[in-house]
């Protein structure tokens, strides 16, 4: 036989040798006389007996004789390095025949690349097996075969979407292959190549369904760029870019979605999903701490999470913690709760992560319990939140030694929409963030508070009884770190809407969110190189203790401490007292000579502590402390007024740990990727130019990779789908229900009485004003037009009855609420 040698590499690329499962038929398949597509005589698999041979003698023997056998090597397929040869344009069915093969699925990939060819598809129909049950022969049709099913259309009822178009048309067109009795080799015993239908055009055939198939790597590819956050169309046009044009592609947009719902459907349901891959993350981070709660009917409720580098931040920055729950963004609507800090660059930091069903005292109690387990039962010394009262319940609950104080934030905002008095908003802001003393604060309010007449306002006095929480002159001396808001949550909220939509379910949700965290803390690095590379240029009149404050703060916190350089310069020493076991400095400004400040200086461990309490409340030192430095003539900065979780060597306590964890970073493996990468880069570059080295290149790429997967294989790596497997997650959890927006009460509000814009009268505004010339009621047809019964002598209405009041937006938003729905008019 004649074969000629043009390449049809081109079509065969994303063609898969790989065996498919054989399914029972569907009512498309089945024919329209009762019987099923392939005729009588089979069942609803396609299975037929035979008799006990092995094989059966083809009918291409019969036709060739004994010239069936001439040339037997040379006619061999044995996979895709003989099917590129193959010009499967010109190949006629009597060349076809003389071809053999070595199983079932190269038979099946031949007459694919050869309809693909000739402008038509093909899929796999019944078998023929012996009384051992082994396959001896496998029919492949065209995919335009047999005749949809008479039941499986009810023409009498109207349907909500439009029938799939009847592709069946009864299209004869068959290739039959059977196990040759002697060689055992796949031989095709029957070849039909008519077709009662029309062929395809190229541009067109690439897009049957038996055509598209996104290959391992694709899948790889596009997984790999949902996880970084690009959205699927972007991943598609990527694809389409990189393929030279939508011809290129072996597949279409829609293949991509339904890829990703296959992904998503593999294990079960979204929770178990979920668990699953917190399970698989916590395989590579055995110390990683995932805590969930399902309910009676075992729906998820709760899901608490935090990883080993979490713990690791709690356990240096774990001094200040604040908490929010303000986020909705994932298919269900649930409240995402994040536990968050500072490091030693100032920088945000997430210590776990929380999604709740709800934001009862309850929920708050359990999550706050989980919190604790994670961190070795080390609770925080401070806690900032929004003053949600089921969140101060429970942290008095769980953390009854936490000092708790409430976001400035939200106070500024709940005084504007209970008061509505700018005067009072911009007093108590004033009173709640300014640096005063104990009696100047409580001077400042009742001033303010007799001022303004609020002192039987019941809202003002219960903000009072909190000033504990609130009040900078009462929080002074408790460790804060520079929070007054949660305001940095709401930015975490920010960044993570770059990462995740409403539509994603909670297993991408969770992903996604941890792929933001690893994002913020690649930030980290960048700012511990900005330390540790250059000098900052000293700018202060203390050039020595400038120097030092720059060797050992980060630089972050160095260029919020150097304003106190400055503001030194102010404060000077009036007094100087002696004592066994420190010395009291008394300080004073020249333009302020009646508020003072004592500094002490303990000589034994060469500490100082100020009056004012900035260094214990910011855990920097104030100016009145750099000022006693000054008169002391030192020219270093002492280590007590360094604290540690300020200074560059933050984690030198825990860089060891780190570097032996399972998270560590291996710059070998990294340096050995990126070399790989670039070489295979030009490698494709030079290759793709022409067509034998490519045809070589790629059989050697291909023999390298089934050799290092039979190495990774022979290995005792386990993958995610083993711990998929080996997981007893499955089955167990159910989807959480989705959290419907919380109704909104109506809220009683005195209206203010309206007046018209002209003649500020009431009951009329300026359109219907007798001082506006345009209105209706200086005319005739205005008369009428509003009802009246006529015009007096000056030209204005009569007395008429009382108009009806019509219904504000308010009101009917309201109404919408009362009745189930919001006010974007959604159930």
């Amino acid at each position: 036989m004649s074969v000629n040698a043009i390449s049809a590499q081109d079509c065969m690329e994303e063609e898969s040798a790989a065996d498919e499962c054989y399914r029972p038929l569907s009512a498309e398949e089945k024919g329209g006389d009762g019987t099923d597509a392939f005729g009588p005589g089979g069942d609803e698999f396609g299975d037929e007996v035979d008799d006990g041979e092995l094989g059966v003698k083809s009918d291409a023997e019969e036709n060739f004789g004994d010239s069936f056998f001439d040339n037997w090597e040379e006619r061999a397929l044995d996979g895709v390095a003989e099917l590129r040869c193959v010009n499967f344009k010109e190949i006629t069915a009597k060349e076809s025949m003389m071809c053999h093969f070595p199983d079932r699925s190269v038979a099946f990939l031949f007459y694919s690349l050869y309809a693909k060819m000739n402008g038509f598809a093909v899929r796999k129909n019944k078998i023929r097996r012996n009384v051992r049950n082994e396959i001896t022969q496998q029919e492949f049709v065209c995919f335009r075969q047999g005749f949809k099913g008479m039941g499986s259309v009810n023409y009498g009822m109207r349907h909500k979407h439009e029938p799939k178009a009847e592709t069946r048309c009864g299209c004869e067109a068959e290739m039959r292959v059977h196990v040759h009795s002697e060689s055992g080799r796949w031989i095709i015993s029957y070849f039909q190549d008519f077709h009662n239908h029309e062929m395809l055009d190229d541009r067109l055939t690439f897009m049957l369904p038996g055509h598209r198939k996104m290959d391992a790597a694709a899948l790889e590819q596009m997984n790999m760029m949902l996880r970084v956050g690009i959205k699927t169309p972007q991943i598609y046009s990527s694809f389409v870019q990189t393929a030279g044009g939508f011809q290129n592609l072996p597949f279409l947009k829609r293949d991509m979605y339904n890829q990703i719902g296959k992904q998503r459907r593999i294990i079960g349901g979204d929770a178990t999903a979920c668990l699953k891959f917190l399970e698989s993350t916590a395989q590579a981070n055995p110390g990683m701490f995932v805590r969930y709660l399902a309910d009676k009917d075992g729906r998820l409720v709760h899901l608490f999470w935090s990883d080993n580098c979490s713990q690791l931040d709690y356990d240096l920055f774990g001094d200040v913690v604040a908490f929010d729950a303000t986020y909705r963004k994932n298919k269900y609507m649930c409240p995402l709760v994040v536990f968050s800090g500072v490091n030693h660059h100032n920088q945000m930091i997430v210590f776990a992560a929380v999604l709740v069903a709800n934001e009862n005292e309850q929920t708050y109690t359990w999550l706050l319990q989980q919190f604790l387990d994670a961190m070795e039962s080390k609770a925080p010394g401070c806690v900032i939140t929004d003053g949600h009262g089921a969140m101060k319940k429970a942290i008095e609950a769980v953390f009854p030694e936490a000092y708790h104080r409430l976001c400035a934030w939200h106070l500024l905002r709940n005084s504007t929409s209970n008061l509505s008095n700018p005067r009072f908003t911009s007093k108590f802001k004033k009173c709640m963030l300014f640096d005063y003393e104990v009696w100047e604060f409580e001077d400042h309010w009742h001033y303010m508070v007799d001022a303004l007449g609020l002192s039987d306002n019941q809202w003002v006095s219960d903000l009072y009884s909190r000033r504990r929480m609130w009040a900078t002159a009462h929080i002074r001396g408790n460790f804060f770190g520079g929070f007054r808001t949660t305001s940095r949550c709401e930015g975490l909220h920010s960044m993570l809407g770059k990462f995740v939509q409403s539509r994603h379910n909670l297993r991408d949700f969770v992903e996604q969110f941890m792929r933001c965290i690893s994002q913020m803390r690649s930030r980290e690095a960048h700012s511990d190189l900005l330390s540790v590379v250059g000098e900052p240029v000293l700018q202060s009149p203390f050039h020595d203790l400038e120097r030092s404050a720059a060797k050992k703060l980060t630089r972050a916190i160095f260029f919020n401490f150097r304003p106190m350089f400055f503001r030194a310069c102010t404060p000077k020493v009036r007094t100087h007292t002696w004592t066994q076991t420190s010395d009291t400095f008394t300080l004073c400004r020249s333009a302020n000579v009646r508020r003072e400040w004592q500094v002490c200086h303990y000589s034994d461990s060469n500490s100082f502590k100020c009056s004012c309490l900035r260094m214990e409340s910011l855990g920097i030192p104030c100016d009145h402390i750099v000022a006693v430095l000054v008169h002391l003539e030192m020219t270093d900065i002492p280590d007590s007024l360094v604290l540690d979780r300020w200074s560059k060597s933050a984690r030198s306590k825990v860089r060891a740990f780190v570097e032996k964890g399972p998270f560590c970073w291996d710059s070998t493996i990294t340096c050995r990727n990126w070399m790989l990468n670039d070489l295979c880069r030009e490698m494709s570059v030079l290759a793709c130019r022409n067509e034998a080295e490519f045809a070589d290149m790629t059989d050697k790429v291909l023999h390298k990779i089934a050799r290092l997967k039979e190495i990774e294989d022979s290995g005792d790596a386990v993958g995610l789908n083993e711990v998929g497997e080996a997981s007893t997650l499955e089955g167990c959890v159910r989807d959480p229900q989705l959290v419907r927006c919380q109704k909104r009460q109506r809220k009683e509000t005195v209206k203010g009485v309206k007046r018209c814009g002209l003649c500020r009268q009431r009951e009329h505004n300026q359109v219907s004003c007798h001082l506006n010339p345009n209105s209706r009621m200086n005319t005739q047809e205005g008369a009428s037009y509003f009802g009246g019964e006529g015009e007096g002598e000056t030209g204005t209405m009569e007395d008429s009855s009382e108009e009806e009041e019509l219904p504000t937006w308010d009101d009917a938003a309201d109404l919408a609420l009362d009745e189930g729905y919001d006010s974007q008019g959604r159930i």
